[in-house]
């Protein structure tokens, strides 16, 4: 069999770009992935989704290695399994990050990549429920909405902020981050609007659009330097191989593209022949460059007489009255993005660029052994602080298994958070920033203390020890396949795989440096802009 397009991985960029080049009916696209259908109902009703993160059905229950900076811990690395991808698994924030991010883009040589060129494919992927604006677009396939917080400890934390000097703004996607807000994201009508409803739901009903779920594609076929084809394992076991008539669009992750790529003899010959992979394509750049956005929190416990969603999360009946209104109104705790508020700002209260994110919830867990969550019986809230322009790198390679018999590889994924002491520094920053947040009025009017083992935390030294036994990761791993000029480069500005031709990659393995917050949106707006360079390239 033959497509003229073949795209691998369904998330973010994968379901823009498929969704996309179909419309074109005279084109034949294959969309291929290794997870199932988006089927579970814990996928669409949002406040379910921690119960996902922890489903093999649904998401890659990977971990790492062993991360220094995290003192030697592990750190779970899921990732969207499923039509989809991580936009059917995660928490339904949408935030663009800021204009200096794409500025410094293009600025390293990747043109076509500013702030000014990317803003149009975040417009036209939304459908933004206050109607077009000269920052927003309508009438796109992925819903962008105004939360409104469920709990008043939400309210009271962001008044808390604004008394402490972060101002207030009305939206967080303009470019310019510096503030708190409530947030948005992308639910429509109380459900959440992943990819897979967006840009596939009517898609698929197109005859030059093949849906292809349960094929976990093993590698990529090179006919010399040309992509001619890819082969993969279905549910059954069965090994298929499809060929490609015009180009291959790789949107497996930023775990899954380089993995796909080793897999396939694509990445630095050395390190792949130690392993006892033969190459077929030098390319050193392949899994390097892994970098993610860390968090940790401050979790306050809040008087008997302010109740959070913990008391909702521990009881049965109050949950089923909620689901009832849920269904009936499509609306309260239920329909309601993993934060209420968030803020983005200097971390050292100069007045810089922000580079700290501040999230708060009213709910307050522990962190299961399996990486889910356990709520606690008491009130309580979760603040949380994020450096959100990480100088730590780490990677994504094969090793051999020395599992079993030692015969062949596995993946090792080694993030290493913490790496870089900018990075430290900042968290700590952020975690002092927060205690001030709800040491002030109106929320410390509702404070009974600082839950967990890092109220003990007082010292500097203290609260990094605390950093690193508690940080995880906020699951946005990007820059394994990164855009650029330099030897180290994967793509180049139209994301086509450096020496290779018919082959591109459209997902957050290429973004060359993290954008300042959640990367959904960003990874939506490179499938968009993806699609459009092909059919531009096409149609010249």
């Amino acid at each position: 069999m033959q497509y003229d397009y073949i795209v691998i991985g369904s998330g973010s960029g994968g379901a823009a770009t498929a969704g996309r080049l179909s419309e074109d009916r005279g084109m034949s696209v294959l969309l291929l992935e290794a997870g199932g259908k988006d089927r579970h109902p814990f996928i669409h009703i949002p406040v379910l989704f921690p119960h996902l993160l922890t489903n093999p059905n649904t998401t890659w229950l990977r971990k790492s290695e062993p991360v220094p900076g995290l003192n030697g811990r592990p750190m779970f690395f899921p990732s969207g399994k499923v039509l989809g991808g991580s936009s059917s698994i995660n928490g339904m924030l949408y935030i663009r990050g800021q204009a200096e991010d794409y500025d410094g883009w293009r600025d390293a040589g990747n043109a076509g990549w500013g702030w000014d060129d990317v803003l149009p494919y975040f417009k036209r992927m939304e459908d933004y429920e206050h109607g077009e604006t000269d920052m927003h677009g309508a009438g796109g396939p992925i819903a962008v909405t105004d939360t409104l917080p469920s709990n008043d400890s939400s309210y009271k934390f962001l008044e808390a902020a604004v008394a402490t000097g972060i101002p207030r703004i009305p939206d967080l996607n303009t470019g310019d981050q510096h503030g708190i807000a409530t947030v948005q994201g992308t639910i429509r009508k109380g459900r959440r609007d992943s990819t897979a409803r967006g840009y596939l739901k009517d898609a698929k009903s197109r005859p030059n659009l093949t849906i292809r779920t349960g094929a976990n594609v093993s590698r990529i076929l090179l006919d010399g330097t040309r992509v001619s084809g890819v082969e993969f394992v279905d549910n059954n076991g069965a090994v298929e191989t499809v060929r490609v008539g015009r180009e291959m669009i790789l949107s497996a992750s930023a775990v899954g593209s380089p993995q796909i790529l080793l897999q396939s003899g694509i990445g630095d010959s050395a390190e792949l022949k130690d392993v006892g992979v033969a190459p077929t394509h030098h390319l050193p750049g392949v899994g390097k460059n892994l970098h993610d956005h860390a968090f940790v929190h401050v979790q306050p416990r809040l008087k008997a007489a302010y109740p959070t969603l913990n008391q909702m999360l521990n009881n049965k009946p109050r949950m089923g009255f909620e689901l009832i209104r849920y269904a009936v109104t499509r609306n309260g705790a239920f329909g309601l993005t993993s934060t209420e508020i968030c803020g983005f700002l200097d971390s050292k209260r100069a007045g810089g660029r922000p580079d700290i994110q501040i999230n708060y919830r009213p709910f307050s867990f522990d962190y299961s052994s399996q990486g889910g969550f356990m709520f606690h019986p008491f009130p309580g809230g979760t603040a949380s602080i994020c450096y959100t322009r990480p100088k730590s790198r780490g990677d994504v390679r094969l090793v051999r298994d020395d599992r079993g018999d030692g015969a062949g590889t596995r993946l090792a994924i080694q993030p290493n958070y913490l790496d870089h002491d900018d990075d430290v520094q900042g968290m700590l920053n952020g975690v002092k920033i927060i205690r001030q947040i709800i040491n002030s009025s109106p929320f410390a009017d509702c404070l009974e203390g600082e839950h967990g083992d890092g109220a003990k935390a007082k010292t500097d030294d203290e609260i990094i020890e605390h950093i690193r036994n508690n940080a995880a990761t906020i699951y946005h791993p990007v820059g394994t396949c990164k855009m650029g000029t330099d030897d180290m480069a994967v793509v180049d500005d139209r994301l086509r795989v450096r020496g290779l031709s018919g082959l591109r990659i459209a997902d957050a393995s290429i973004i060359p440096v993290i954008t300042s917050g959640n990367t959904n949106a960003p990874s939506i707006m490179v499938g968009e802009k993806c699609a459009d360079m092909i059919r531009t390239e096409r149609n010249r």
